[in-house]
């Protein structure tokens, strides 16, 4: 018995086209929004790895694993590298019972003598160090975000605002060779210091750091430190994208703040 032939029929060509053509449509208009959501998701990504970073080696205050801990801010031009140092119980109260430390000095020269930037300062530094202290701290290095402050300083151009990169517009990177801020906590908030640009003109630890999104080789968040350490300013342009910050406090008390075009808010 002869078995009827099926109808079997493809696209022509003219139907492929417009297929093609409306895939590419639909793929042109949704690869901005992809684009902008994975930019702001690189940034959230590092702020949120920021904060832990901060939490876990003030943790180890609490813990008695050390007595005294710095995170040290370093930015150049192609990253943002983020590094966490430890005192021991023990040299901490060397330091403290010896009447000629730098660390008994007067306000505010206590202040950045105690958050020292030196490498041989803190005990996680030294050659001898014991593997139970080392193990606690770290160095991780972002390409995708910087801050507010650089290596080398710089003034920036005045650029243009696309609300999406402000283009080379920088914000405040202070002196020259500003490149390094710190922060330092002990166990229940007794000592609380800074250096570098992390520490306010009043010679008080700013409470936040600024974060965005590294848009080029030397680009800085626009935005300024204010004179209160504790009080966010607005960036410039006001419609900046993937501008963020992370906070802590003299007892620890972290959190996390993005710019919404208008306002800062908590997230």
């Amino acid at each position: 018995m002869q078995v009827p032939e099926k109808n079997i029929k493809g696209f022509n060509l003219l139907e492929l086209i417009v297929v093609i053509v409306i895939v590419g449509i639909l793929s042109a208009s949704a690869y901005p929004k992809f684009q902008s959501w994975s930019k702001e998701r690189e940034v959230r990504l590092a702020v949120t790895k920021i904060q832990s970073i901060i939490k876990n080696i003030h943790v180890q205050t609490e813990r008695g694993t050390f007595g005294y801990v710095q995170v040290i801010f370093a930015n150049s031009g192609d990253n943002l590298t983020v590094t966490t140092k430890g005192m021991t119980m023990d040299t901490l109260a060397s330091k403290i019972n010896d009447g000629d430390d730098p660390w008994n000095q007067d306000f505010p020269a206590n202040v950045t003598s105690r958050c020292s930037l030196d490498t041989d300062y803190w005990d996680t530094d030294t050659a001898d160090a014991d593997a139970s202290i080392r193990n606690f701290v770290t160095s991780v290095s972002f390409e995708d975000v910087t801050t507010t402050f650089i290596e080398g300083g710089g003034t920036g151009g005045t650029g243009t605002d696309d609300g999406e990169t402000a283009m080379d517009m920088v914000g405040s990177s202070g002196s020259s060779g500003a490149g390094t801020g710190a922060v330092c906590f002990s166990r229940g908030g007794k000592y609380y210091e800074a250096n570098g640009p992390l520490l306010s003109d009043a010679s008080l630890p700013r409470g936040f750091i600024y974060i965005c999104r590294r848009e080029s080789s030397g680009y800085t968040c626009p935005v300024t430190f204010g004179s209160d350490e504790n009080e966010k300013e607005e960036p410039s342009p006001k419609s900046i994208k993937y501008l963020n910050t992370v906070e802590w406090s003299r007892f620890g008390n972290f959190s996390k703040s993005q710019w919404s075009g208008t306002n800062w808010f908590s997230r």
